[in-house]
């Protein structure tokens, strides 16, 4: 080898060496220490939440056996919770039971997961709306609700089915999105 090919070597040599090095000598991210869920910053046990909207209405309510709250995004978590959404001034309320729950920090959205059921308001002259799913998000602000699963509308003789589902809780209107059947049991008329 001559003394060209040597000089070239040990440069790269040399190069690779100090690349290294530097890589080595980078800041290194904090080690995260924490495993499983976020801790929360405080807990409750038999609860009963109020929640307001910005012109100091109740927005709506809800009690259960657990709550939690996250310390980094100020949301809520929820078991067993039973929610009350109210209809109209002064004229019922929706009464929503799921295992679960979820509540944004100023609470814009509630997201409920497995065996939720809701039972309308009752209505007069009108038979009353009962809801099954296993996901739902309300919406408070604007009176409304979502599922992208399998929901179950009873409302008097008229069983529906659908998949995803849309509803106005200002109206009492359920609009069922795919899939949908309708199996409607005649009441006999005495």
């Amino acid at each position: 080898m001559n003394n060209r090919a040597v000089l070239t070597w040990v440069l790269v040599l040399t190069g690779l060496v100090a690349s290294w090095g530097a890589w080595q000598l980078r800041p290194q991210p904090p080690a995260n220490d924490t495993i499983g869920p976020p801790r929360s910053d405080y807990t409750a046990d038999a609860y009963h939440l109020v929640v307001m909207n910005k012109v100091g209405g109740v927005s709506f309510t809800s009690e259960g056996p657990y709550l939690a709250r996250n310390l980094n995004d100020e949301s809520l978590a929820q078991s067993h919770p039973v929610y009350h959404f109210p209809y109209k001034k002064d004229q019922g309320a929706y009464a929503v039971h799921a295992e679960t729950g979820w509540v944004s920090a100023k609470g814009e959205e509630v997201r409920l997961a497995h065996a939720v059921v809701v039972d309308g308001p009752i209505i007069e002259d009108q038979d009353q709306t009962h809801l099954h799913t296993e996901q739902m998000t309300v919406f408070p602000q604007y009176k409304t609700a979502r599922s992208d699963l399998l929901v179950t509308a009873n409302r008097g003789a008229s069983i529906m089915d659908g998949v995803g589902m849309n509803a106005n809780l200002d109206t009492n209107r359920i609009e069922l999105l795919s899939k949908v059947s309708l199996h409607n049991v005649p009441v006999p008329k005495h």
